[in-house]
């Protein structure tokens, strides 16, 4: 390993890195930065959850949380990293080509947990692991922390794109 060919997992994607895998935008744009990558097994990534966020501003008036839900969504925009990337990095590391369209679908989510709330300030740190596939669907266990506390587990199902 030398620093011109990092290894895999140590692989870091910016913003617009991301914007190349994802076919998301504002405002439904979820993650910040992918702080580590093994492409088509795991990956990290960082959301900073910030006042200015625009579901806050209904969820809750006076009691700002950030929605379970979207940490959910989060976690299946990193598997969707993940799997984009899959054969789309050159051995430098570089991205080739957009491959936004390759992305699947959430098909499921199962045993979502939420364990506390997630507010204003809060760095939350994503991961995704690709668990089993049957047929057409792949197994993603996810978890979200808030410093050293888990806040979130979640076990989802994604679809292949058979038409990309």
């Amino acid at each position: 390993m030398t620093p011109e060919h990092p290894h895999p997992a140590a692989r870091m994607l910016s913003a617009d890195d991301i914007a190349r895998l994802l076919p998301h935008r504002h405002p439904f744009f979820l993650l910040d930065r992918v702080t580590a990558l093994n492409p088509g097994v795991s990956a990290e990534a960082v959301k900073n959850v910030t006042a200015s966020d625009p579901v806050l501003a209904g969820h809750f008036p006076g009691r700002m949380l950030y929605p379970g839900v979207l940490l959910v969504e989060c976690v299946a925009q990193l598997a969707a990293v993940i799997y984009g990337s899959a054969g789309a990095l050159r051995a430098t590391g570089e991205l080739v080509g957009d491959v936004a369209d390759r992305v699947g679908y959430l098909a499921e989510i199962r045993q979502a947990k939420f364990l506390r709330p997630v507010h204003p300030g809060d760095q939350v740190v994503l991961r995704a692991e690709s668990g089993p596939r049957l047929g057409g669907l792949i197994s993603v266990n996810g978890q979200a922390s808030v410093g050293r506390e888990r806040v979130m587990t979640v076990r989802l199902a994604v679809t292949e794109r058979e038409d990309a």
